[in-house]
């Protein structure tokens, strides 16, 4: 046995040793080509894990200044990924001055963007045969990304952070870092591509409570019906505190209370508006329909307006 094999034998006994005595281990994290030996199923789809890196925190004043895409491979009945099939990396110059607040981020400096930018044919080429886009802030990537490359606007797309019940879980927070802290690893993140990977092996891991793998509980939540943006139309001022206390928001722009609602709460939500806000008289409301296609960006829904 040579001296190095030694090394490593020792070091797993100190870390079992370790683990044995209640403390936790983590493991420096190398990304994987692959994730399972097996055979695959027929049926095998592809997902996109993204990530960006950008001058700032506001996605619609803000510019991307790197773009992560790890391609996958994963079966939709279990959430089993086989493959990484391709890992996209690049920067591009925003065309202003990076903020020295965001270099102490993601450690991007201007130099290093210079004359660097994101050729759109290859990402869209990339994205051609990609059932959904995964990102660990949806909300903020996906509005960065679509404004930067439209054809984004044309896919699904999911978010770990928002979609998986991590507190249910026993998470005690939903952070990326946390995370993979809880999943018995560490790494150097807030670069897109290393974040992109990370977030794939959290997702392969099995959830402690549910016991299932974080990929496929969120593919469970992708696959649910539609929620509804529920638009409470004309209703009287006096009620404003109840539709606050009921969790509706004020739009300014529009001068109207609205929250979200499941399909199968509508019927339970319609109930409550005609009994305490519209004093049992017709009404009408709005129903605008949030989907995988549109969830988390700032474009609207489908929406209708149904007589009560």
């Amino acid at each position: 046995m040579t001296q190095q094999n030694t090394k490593l034998f020792d070091l797993d006994v100190v870390i079992e040793w370790l683990k044995s005595q209640d403390y936790r281990v983590t493991r420096p994290f190398i990304p994987r080509a692959f994730y399972c030996d097996a055979p695959p199923p027929a049926k095998l789809l592809k997902a996109a894990i993204l990530d960006t890196e950008t001058t700032g925190i506001n996605p619609v004043t803000d510019k991307i200044i790197e773009l992560g895409i790890v391609i996958v491979e994963y079966c939709p009945d279990t959430g089993q990924v086989y493959r990484v099939l391709e890992t996209y990396d690049e920067l591009e110059d925003p065309g202003l001055p990076i903020p020295p607040e965001s270099t102490k981020i993601h450690h991007i400096t201007d130099d290093m963007v210079h004359g660097k930018k994101i050729i759109d044919a290859d990402v869209e080429r990339l994205m051609a045969d990609i059932s959904l886009i995964i990102a660990h802030n949806a909300t903020f990537d996906r509005g960065i990304v679509e404004a930067r490359l439209p054809f984004f606007q044309h896919k699904a797309w999911a978010c770990s952070f928002a979609q998986i019940p991590w507190k249910n879980e026993g998470f005690g927070s939903a952070s990326l870092e946390f995370l993979a802290y809880r999943c018995g690893f560490h790494f150097n993140g807030h670069r897109a591509s290393i974040d992109c990977h990370a977030l794939l092996e959290v997702l392969q891991s099995d959830l402690p409570v549910s016991g299932i793998k974080a990929l496929k509980m969120l593919l469970n939540k992708v696959d649910t019906p539609p929620d509804i943006k529920l638009w409470a139309l004309n209703t009287p001022f006096e009620t404003k505190d109840k539709l606050r206390e009921r969790a509706y928001r004020w739009n300014t722009e529009r001068r109207t209370w609205f929250r979200m609602v499941s399909n199968e709460n509508l019927e339970d939500e319609t109930d409550w508006l005609r009994a305490e806000v519209y004093d049992n008289r017709s009404f009408k409301l709005e129903h605008e329909t949030i989907d995988a296609y549109n969830r988390f960006s700032t474009r609207n829904g489908v929406a209708e307006t149904v007589n009560y």
